[in-house]
């Protein structure tokens, strides 16, 4: 071979360019986060909210599993945040009297606003779950479980339709 050979020269070798495919990957991942998004929000839309009884039933459904497991203290903790968030929320306020002897000298006459409030039924409902909590009594899974159903039965009476009050009809006067 000669030194002015140029037999041994070789062509220039392309190499692609990799910016477009970082483009394209970067576009895909946003694509499908967006994606998930849409979906998780067209979800959450598409659940409507629960209503304070059905919230209050909820919540009594978690309480008969925490009695049928013998779980005294958790239970008191439920039932009685239930029984007096749903109080509150028919009542139209943001929360209720915070002891059960508070509870036990209000004038439901006036405090209720036309619900009917079955107050010693709530105040022997509450005093069993104050007997959970705060003293600790270890009660047996049944008694738990008939509590449960009693508070269901109060719930479902305190949101129970108001029904109206029928006066006489007017006498036409001729």
């Amino acid at each position: 071979m000669t030194p002015d050979d140029i037999r041994d020269i070789r062509p220039l070798i392309s190499i692609p360019a990799l910016w477009p495919w970082i483009v394209v990957g970067v576009l895909g991942v946003l694509l499908v986060a967006l994606i998930v998004l849409g979906i998780r929000a067209w979800r959450k839309r598409a659940q409507r909210p629960l209503t304070p009884e059905q919230q209050a039933n909820a919540a009594l459904a978690r309480a008969e599993a925490l009695a049928r497991a013998g779980q005294c203290h958790e239970w008191g903790e439920v039932v009685a945040t239930t029984l007096r968030g749903a109080l509150a929320a028919r009542l139209g306020q943001a929360a209720c009297p915070e002891t059960t002897s508070e509870l036990a000298h209000v004038d439901w006459a006036k405090a209720s606003a036309g619900a009917a409030v079955d107050a010693p039924a709530l105040i022997e409902l509450l005093s069993a779950c104050d007997l959970s909590r705060f003293a600790l009594a270890r009660l047996e899974p049944s008694a738990l479980l008939a509590a449960t159903d009693a508070a269901r039965a109060w719930v479902t009476q305190l949101f129970a339709p108001l029904k109206p009050t029928t006066s006489p009809p007017a006498e036409a006067t001729p």
